[in-house]
């Protein structure tokens, strides 16, 4: 089973019965997050409202939605004016039955047109969207390059990407000793408000696609995108620890006390694992040489890997205890 697969089994279930505890739901969490991103505290202010007062002028004939999910994304979209129209695919069937009910149910059904799609094989468009969004997907993609390549040539001159994107680390980062700081922190929390004793490995193992590459987007971004606003919203204790926790049994202390010291680990230099980025289309030679780069660069990995390979293939064959 390759990664979308996972990721299109798991996300079917959990339309179906929901297992994963979303650090983003709670209230309290959810006032912290919106205070980061528009920076104007008690206002309620959500992430398509900073965007809004950032950009006040704009509004966009056709958008794209990757990885839509079950379409809250859309729905808000087309609700605030922001897109006359969008399409939207996800690799999940579920998802999408959802999506499309609730775009009915919310009168909007004729203007969003749904598809089911894979993240690393979908090819978009020339010159069709406004704008694109990706809400929690573009970490799910392993073939991060060629989305993106993808993305800069759907866009049309002028047009915006959207990312509301977990860009912490990738699955692979995580060790023991990675992980010490929050083995410590899980501790300090009541036995009876832990799920498990110790604090688990950070990795999703029934959705492969899950932070396949996130740690690689700011950098692959960069290549052929200039970056115009950047608001980081944490998540680096936040949404480690509450996959491990009762989150029914935390007392509003106890959260405050997690945002508290996300903001000590934030203010201390840390990037911060979530993110909503706004970025544009790099222009002219800097557009051909950035389609150059994200075509070649997988190729490149893979011949790198290749050579190791057979690098060391050959030393073992000379020397068998190499």
């Amino acid at each position: 089973m390759d990664e979308m697969q996972s990721a299109r089994a798991f996300w079917d279930a959990e339309v179906v019965n929901p297992t994963h505890n979303s650090w983003m739901a709670h209230p309290i969490v959810r006032d912290y997050i919106n205070e980061s991103i528009s920076g104007v505290p008690g206002q309620g202010l959500w992430p398509l409202d900073w965007f809004q007062r950032a950009y006040p002028d704009r509004h966009f004939s056709r958008g794209l939605s990757v990885g839509c999910g079950t379409g809250a994304l859309e729905r808000d979209v087309m609700q605030r004016g922001l897109c006359a129209a969008m399409d939207a695919f996800d690799a999940s069937p579920a998802s999408l039955e959802a999506a499309r009910r609730e775009a009915e149910a919310a009168g909007i059904g004729g203007r969003v047109q749904y598809s089911l799609a894979d993240f690393n094989r979908v090819a978009l468009p020339r010159s069709t969207y406004d704008i694109v969004f990706f809400h929690q997907s573009l970490h799910h993609v392993s073939r991060l390059e060629r989305m993106l390549r993808q993305v800069l040539r759907t866009l049309k001159p002028g047009g915006l990407l959207y990312l509301d994107e977990f860009v912490g680390p990738s699955r692979t980062y995580w060790s023991e000793s990675r992980i010490a700081f929050y083995r410590a922190l899980y501790q300090y929390f009541p036995r009876q408000v832990r799920y498990f004793d110790e604090f688990a490995m950070p990795i999703q193992y029934d959705d492969l696609s899950e932070a396949i590459r996130s740690g690689e987007i700011r950098a692959r971004l960069r290549t052929g995108f200039q970056i115009l606003h950047e608001r980081g919203y944490g998540g680096n204790v936040l949404a480690m620890m509450f996959p491990d926790l009762h989150v029914e049994r935390l007392s509003n202390e106890l959260v405050q006390q997690m945002i508290q010291s996300e903001r000590s680990l934030l203010a201390s230099g840390v990037p911060p694992f979530h993110a909503i980025i706004v970025a544009e289309p790099r222009r002219g030679f800097r557009r051909l040489i950035a389609q150059t780069t994200y075509l070649i660069q997988p190729k490149a990995k893979r011949i790198a890997r290749e050579l190791r390979r057979v690098i060391r293939r050959a030393a073992v064959a000379e020397d068998p205890w190499y």
